[in-house]
């Protein structure tokens, strides 16, 4: 039987004292130090996929990803868009059914085979919250590193947080009926073991439910699963000024035919974050003066071609602009770090900044799925003073979520822009 733990925290209140100030202290230095971290930590302590498979197993982390439909970055749809501070993963059955959501009201949901499918811790950690919000009630883990990251001030930290959303409400009977397991209380409820328990890689915490607030008439039954350097990330802006990519759970991937998802070589999954010249579409002035640039996902094949990858992990681009020879400005958009965003306001965030450059997801897509969109405005341009009867390029650094850490995982590309 698994042993099952479950602790007095009695350093909880000086834990959240200590990793909330890091929220104020995240820049490149940082940043770099906790991707490392989790890195390192992944490597000895392999993560576990978070969401239940079709056949009631334990997910495969690279099989799983295919279910991921909205990653991590910005979203566009036809009237807004907005930046997505985690993935959702569920499934694409046809058929449909009827579920009652927590406003109570029932509804007609997509996806009735995701639905109360189990949700994995995807790491050892300590059940830190269990909450309910607008997007119904959600769950957050509270995780151990073996080594620390260290914020821009040297001091050391070794914790990080995930947070799964939109799980049924179902899921807090489940949990009272563990609180009594472990309490040996008939009288127990979850709050009682929140900050208390610890969840094994691959137990049990909950079961899918849905977003309550979906604009849609049939929402999709699914898992929103996100990665934080701190508690709390659902205070205040908190939530996308420092939600992380939660593949930086997961060891660099790749596959060997992006359109099979057949593994690499000798069935091991292994990224290859490449930035083809022959991926990147030449960029179009378009009618306002403004430039847009099309980079596409992919990697290279086993036979060297380079094929479209369904996973984009394009975290940053520095973009250097030449005009006669001469550089005339430089600018840096990085999702992480939120450079190149407005993150005064979650409005602010989810909308695109038109006077200076910004990634753009393509319309009713997801910016990280095959591929992104990168857009200089003309009003941008037109404060470099940049002349178009003189020949110019464009040099962009694309860095993946993994820059810094792994080799290779930067492209420098130069593109050529004629006078007119």
């Amino acid at each position: 039987m698994k042993k099952r733990h479950c602790y007095a925290v009695l350093t909880l209140v000086l834990a959240l004292a200590a990793t909330s100030t890091l929220a104020q202290e995240i820049d490149a230095r940082a940043h770099h130090s906790i991707v490392e971290a989790l890195q390192l930590h992944i490597e000895d302590h392999p993560s576990v996929f978070p969401l239940e498979g079709l056949d009631g197993g334990i997910q495969d982390y690279v099989d799983g990803l295919r279910l991921t439909y909205y990653g991590y970055g910005e979203r566009r749809y036809t009237t807004r868009t907005d930046f997505h501070p985690a993935f959702d993963v569920g499934y694409f059955p046809e058929d449909t059914g009827n579920v009652k959501a927590v406003n109570g009201q029932t509804v007609r949901v997509r996806s009735p085979q995701s639905y109360l499918k189990r949700i994995h811790a995807i790491q050892e950690g300590l059940l830190f919250a269990v909450e309910r919000k607008s997007t119904g009630y959600k769950v957050t883990l509270e995780h151990t590193l073996e080594a620390p990251y260290y914020d821009s001030k040297g001091r050391a930290y070794d914790k990080y947080y995930t947070c799964y959303r939109h799980v049924d409400a179902r899921s807090l009977v489940y949990l009272t009926l563990l609180a009594r397991e472990v309490l040996k209380d008939d009288d127990a409820t979850y709050e009682n073991i929140v900050g208390r328990y610890v969840f094994e890689a691959g137990e049990v915490i909950a079961f899918v439910g849905f977003d309550p607030n979906t604009r849609t008439t049939t929402p999709r039954s699914h898992l929103d699963f996100s990665l934080h350097p701190y508690p709390n990330p659902d205070s205040g802006k908190s939530i996308r000024k420092y939600a992380l990519n939660p593949l930086l759970l997961f060891p660099p991937f790749g596959y060997g035919d992006p359109y099979t998802h057949q593994r690499g070589e000798n069935g091991v999954p292994v990224y290859q974050f490449v930035i083809d010249p022959e991926a990147i579409d030449a960029p179009s002035k378009r009618s306002d003066g403004s430039i847009e640039i099309e980079i596409h996902a992919g990697s290279v094949a086993p036979d060297g071609d380079f094929q479209p990858a369904r996973y984009f992990t394009l975290n940053s681009l520095e973009i250097s602009v030449f005009n006669g020879g001469e550089q005339v400005g430089e600018y840096t958009v990085n999702r992480h770090l939120k450079l190149g965003y407005d993150t005064s306001s979650y409005d602010a965030l989810d909308e695109y900044d038109q006077r200076v450059p910004h990634f753009s997801a393509p319309l009713g897509e997801q910016g990280d799925v095959y591929r992104m969109g990168a857009m200089l405005p003309a009003r941008w341009l037109k404060t470099l003073n940049y002349d178009w009867s003189k020949p110019g390029s464009i040099a962009i650094r694309a860095s993946s979520i993994w820059d810094g850490y792994l080799d290779g995982h930067s492209e420098m590309v130069e593109i050529r822009l004629p006078a007119k």
